[in-house]
């Protein structure tokens, strides 16, 4: 469950959803610590989210041309290993994206990255890749004397994006996650304590 993340669920000390405006910073809807059942009820929560959004002021009446609803899924079912490559030292070996293997775990290739990167929400780290193509969720959780499947994710992100590799973000992420390390020691456990507690004041990485 860990290394799949299936079944998890965002908690919070109240034991309820958190879905409506935030009083003191404008604009910004919360959609949070929906846990069970929270499949079944996202087509209402959208609907609530929505108006919420209108009385913001966000144009959310406006249609957008752009938009497509029938995106084909990132994710694409492999018959087991046929025609999927893997090269262990060489990381652009195999040439055709389609069966150039990028995580082997999850038997993620190079093209189902490239997609990902050229669909309409930017993709500026490793984490972004991660939950839209499942590259790096694999048992191994991308380690480095393995197939070290992040350091070619991050050398794809670079080459489509344009970004230096250095500037891709890579685990730990500390700009999207108050964990700053993936595994926690008791002071860590601690701060986290801290954080969920909304009657303090906190610092986080630097930033009241």
């Amino acid at each position: 469950m860990i290394h799949s993340f299936a079944g998890t669920r965002a908690k919070n000390t109240t034991g309820d959803w958190i879905i409506g405006p935030v009083s003191d910073v404008p604009g910004f809807i919360n959609a949070a610590s929906i846990d069970s059942p929270g499949i079944a009820a996202s087509p209402a929560i959208a609907i609530d989210i929505v108006a919420f959004l209108r009385e913001a002021g966000a144009p959310v009446d406006e249609a957008d041309p752009t938009f497509n609803p029938n995106r084909a899924p990132l994710i694409v079912p492999k018959d087991g290993l046929k025609g999927l490559k893997f090269s262990r030292n060489e990381f652009w070996k195999v040439t055709d994206p389609k069966e150039n293997v990028v995580c082997k775990c999850e038997r993620v290739t190079e093209a189902e990255v490239i997609e990902a990167c050229r669909r309409s929400l930017p993709i500026d780290s490793t984490q972004a890749i991660r939950k839209r193509t499942r590259a790096g969720m694999g048992n191994c959780q991308g380690d480095v004397d393995n197939y070290d499947c992040e350091a070619r994710v991050a050398a794809i992100i670079a080459r489509e994006t344009g970004l230096q590799v250095g500037q891709v973000g890579r685990r730990p992420w500390p700009g999207s996650s108050m964990m700053h390390k993936r595994v926690l020691d008791e002071a860590d456990s601690a701060r986290l304590v801290q954080l969920s507690d909304p009657s303090k004041e906190y610092t986080l990485h630097g930033a009241a």
